[in-house]
């Protein structure tokens, strides 16, 4: 039987290694790692189709990663396939039909699965919208007010509401499929190809958002986590400076500072998001949750403030970002056209046919105290308790 697992776990593997070389910006090792994932999730599609393809029970293709299609999404697909079997420009040209709304649904969930930052915030799917409303403050005691009896229904509304433009940023995602896939196998039924669009993109998608999330400069790009809301120019947002701790009674007072809003307010922090490099968890972050102390092993984290940590290489060594997560504001959407596109000149891998798909979206921090910098590279793991029995000697006294 094919070992869907196993083949899972080094799709896993090479994606770990396409989001390090995006995030490093080495151009050669991610279009390997690309080469390398859709190779493998063509071969992986492939073999399961011809064990899987006279099964008529949807729950088993759904344990497969399958899923049964609306209407409108197998009437899409079916159209993309037509148009890739042609093979030409005007066929996908003309492919003008937008990507369903309930399949940019489903890359969302996926992508959200197997990157907790993503998981960590909310993401709004914008369904086409050009425009919506986000509320900066939270505090309900500013969106209404008490007055006397009889007096008009038409409280102040001292909240920070603006209206945000959800196409103000724009992320082309690539996805490929081997000439050869298209010549032999895209007679697959449309929930096969709809799997190996929605893996490619959720995780091309993801990598894009991740970093944008934490980092964009706002010029086309999201607004980050570690962007000063005060400091732009020529519309891009300056880095906040990151402000060093060296034990976590340190970051307890970090996060009191979160705990204060835009508006000087003082607002509940629940639990703090934490984004470290994946480097930094090994070495620093995971020591700290797990101090062996007299009275056991102790979370010094935790014991600071409830915090949840998740991992990103997009978040630089020796630097942290911590904050709120419901206090990011993301949305995308694809797009009003939805126009697939392809080129065989452009290309950095061979015998491979190129696709785009554009997403739409905006994000940015309610507020710019929800989220700080902090600089981990002088934190020091906590020394472990040494018990000593009877009476120990210098060498001197020896």
């Amino acid at each position: 039987m094919f070992n869907k697992d196993l083949i899972s776990q080094e799709v896993k593997t090479i994606f770990n290694a396409l989001s390090e070389a995006i995030a490093s910006g080495d151009a050669d090792a991610a279009a390997q790692a690309f080469a390398q994932a859709q190779e493998n999730l063509c071969q992986t599609i492939e073999a399961e189709f011809e064990q899987y393809q006279n099964i008529g029970d949807m729950t088993a293709l759904q344990q497969r990663g399958l899923r049964a299609l609306t209407a409108e999404e197998n009437s899409w697909y079916q159209e993309f396939i037509g148009a890739v079997k042609t093979g030409t420009k005007q066929a996908i040209t003309n492919l003008t039909s937008a990507m369903p709304v309930t399949i940019v649904d489903r890359v969302i969930e996926d992508m959200k699965r197997s990157h907790p930052l993503l998981e960590a915030i909310e993401i709004l799917d914008a369904a086409g919208a050009t425009k919506l409303v986000m509320n900066g403050v939270q505090m309900a005691s500013k969106l209404g007010g008490w007055n006397n009896l009889g007096t008009a229904i038409s409280p102040e509304v001292t909240g920070a509401i603006t209206v945000v433009d959800v196409t103000a940023a724009k992320y082309t995602a690539y996805f490929l499929i081997p000439k050869d896939f298209v010549k032999f196998n895209f007679a697959f039924a449309p929930m096969w190809v709809d799997q190996y669009i929605r893996t490619i993109l959720s995780e091309v998608v993801a990598n894009g958002l991740e970093q944008t999330i934490l980092t964009g400069d706002g010029d086309k790009q999201f607004i980050g986590m570690n962007r000063d809301l005060t400091s732009v120019t020529n519309n891009k947002y300056a880095a906040k400076t990151a402000t060093a701790i060296t034990d976590w009674d340190e970051y307890a007072d970090i996060i009191a500072d979160i705990a204060v809003d835009g508006n000087g307010d003082d607002r509940d922090v629940p639990e703090a998001l934490l984004v470290v490099n994946p480097q930094d968890n090994i070495k620093k972050i995971r020591k700290a949750q797990n101090t062996v102390t007299g009275a056991g092993i102790i979370d010094m984290i935790n014991l600071a403030w409830p915090t949840k940590v998740v991992t990103s290489p997009f978040q630089t060594a020796g630097t942290a970002t911590v904050g709120i997560a419901k206090n990011y504001f993301a949305a995308i959407n694809g797009g009003a056209s939805g126009i697939i596109e392809y080129s065989d000149e452009n290309q950095f891998l061979e015998d491979n046919r190129v696709y785009t798909t554009r997403v739409y979206g905006f994000g940015r921090p309610v507020d710019n105290t929800s989220f700080a910098l902090i600089d981990i590279s002088g934190l020091e793991a906590p020394a472990m308790p040494v018990k000593v029995k009877g009476t120990v000697k210098t060498k001197e006294q020896s």
